[in-house]
């Protein structure tokens, strides 16, 4: 289960109105502190950058290279304690349809690896201990010790075996 709130458009596709989630210089900010981020190995001031733009992240995260954080509205972003986002991951909190834009809250508990290239999609919750396989795109709800895989992501087995 996703859980996304619509908002419905009627006059032009959902993506001419970006500018009513988040003002343009917050996209800018968000945008600038993100893609600096991207680049910085160092894992304690990559952490401090991503809460910059509201991000809440667990001192003890890691956050891989490249990683790619939603711009509009990173706020809706939890990482827990211990867990791994890969390189060139990306997590998102919208999307745009033809008629409507959704917004959604990810939660990305605790000790949780996602692998590199993973996409996570708005509204998902990530249960502690999961594994997100590299290249998964993450469409529902992942139970805790799950190990998913494929797109649209499934459950394929337990954590660790």
């Amino acid at each position: 289960m996703r859980r996304v709130k619509s908002f419905p458009v009627s006059e032009a596709n959902s993506m001419a109105y970006w500018s009513k989630i988040t003002p343009l210089w917050r996209v800018v900010w968000n945008f600038t502190v993100i893609e600096i981020s991207r680049f910085i190995p160092f894992l304690k001031v990559k952490n401090l950058l991503l809460r910059l733009v509201g991000i809440k992240v667990a001192p003890s995260a890691s956050v891989g290279l490249m990683a790619m954080f939603d711009i509009l509205r990173p706020d809706l972003i939890s990482i827990g304690e211990n867990t791994i986002i890969g390189y060139n991951a990306t997590i998102l909190t919208h999307e745009f349809l033809p008629r409507e834009y959704r917004l959604g809250e990810v939660e990305i508990g605790s000790w949780v690896l996602v692998g590199a290239n993973a996409t996570i999609l708005p509204g998902v919750k990530i249960g502690d201990g999961a594994v997100v396989a590299a290249g998964a795109v993450v469409t529902r709800d992942v139970p805790s010790g799950a190990l998913v895989a494929g797109v649209p992501a499934r459950v394929v087995g337990r954590a660790g075996e």
